[in-house]
Order: structure tokens, then sequence, then C-alpha cells
């Protein structure tokens, strides 16, 4: 956590697969991921249509194609800023704010190491039921979101600078 604490500003490529029980083949989407300190966070689709979900500070802002955004106050909406601060946490490598929402469980070592987060918040709890984040060094090279119904998310990260 402390060397992840270290990094400013780190920009990445993403492909990720949704695996979702109503649709018989899974959702594939890339695109690029960019994160600043303190928490600031972006995500932009770009395969197969054009997606924009933006962390800054308190607020979300969520863009599709050329439609409006959609502006969302992360402190209205617990389950949304648990989910949001998995992954912002882990990137600003701030064990604190994981642990308000998760237990934690850690292994490995800088070569590789995981983590994995179980929600103790109830609110986060009827969303997700784990994350776990794959990494080596200072940065994350999978995320796999496993949701309550039993949807599932796995993101592959790479060319982090």
């Amino acid at each position: 956590m402390q060397l992840l604490a270290q990094v400013a500003e780190s920009r990445s490529t993403f492909t990720e697969v949704k695996t979702i029980a109503v649709l018989t083949v899974p959702l594939r989407a890339s695109g690029v991921l960019y994160y600043r300190r303190p928490d600031y966070f972006e995500k932009t689709t770009t395969q197969p249509q054009l997606e924009r979900l933006v962390v800054d500070g308190d607020r979300l802002t969520m863009s599709t194609g050329d439609e409006p955004a959609r502006v969302v106050d992360l402190d209205s909406q617990p389950m949304i800023r648990g989910l949001v601060d998995a992954i912002r946490g882990t990137l600003a490598g701030e064990l604190a704010v994981l642990q308000r929402v998760y237990r934690v469980e850690m292994e490995g070592d800088l070569t590789g190491w995981r983590l994995a987060l179980t929600p103790t918040d109830s609110a986060v709890g009827r969303a997700v039921s784990r994350i776990v984040i794959e990494g080596r060094q200072d940065s994350l090279q999978f995320i796999h979101t496993i949701q309550a119904n039993g949807d599932e998310s796995r993101m592959t990260i790479s060319g982090a600078s």
C-alpha cells in the first residue's frame, strides 16, 4: 500500500469481460484508465462504444456517446461510493479508506500481490459480494468483481505508466 501511495499519476489500458446471467455471450470492452493523486480517476471505454466515467473528489460523472452526462454526488450514494473507493482507495494506497467498507485481505509480495475486498457495509454488500485486485509493484494488473447477483467483471490492466 505504501508503494501505491507514492504514485502521483498513472495511465494504462484495459480490457474487460462482463458475464451477465441474462446474456448468452459475455460483454467485452476496452479502453484507457487514468488516475491522478489524490482523488481523480477516469475510465474511458473506446470499444465497443464510447463511454466515460470520471470520479473527481466526491462527484461521479458518466456519459455515453453523445448523450448528456449524468452527475452523481457520491456522498448521497453510499453503495456507489463503496465501489468507487475500492478502486480509488487501492490506487491511492489508502488502507483506511478500504477498511471503512471492506474486510481487507492481502497476500503476496512486490512481484505479485493480491488484495481481496469483502464488503462489511450492507449497502455495498447489496451490490457486490467480493472484489479481488491483483498487481505487481505499484501497479494494478487485474480486477475481478463478483456482484451480489452472481454477475462478474474481469478487467485486465496493462501498459501502466
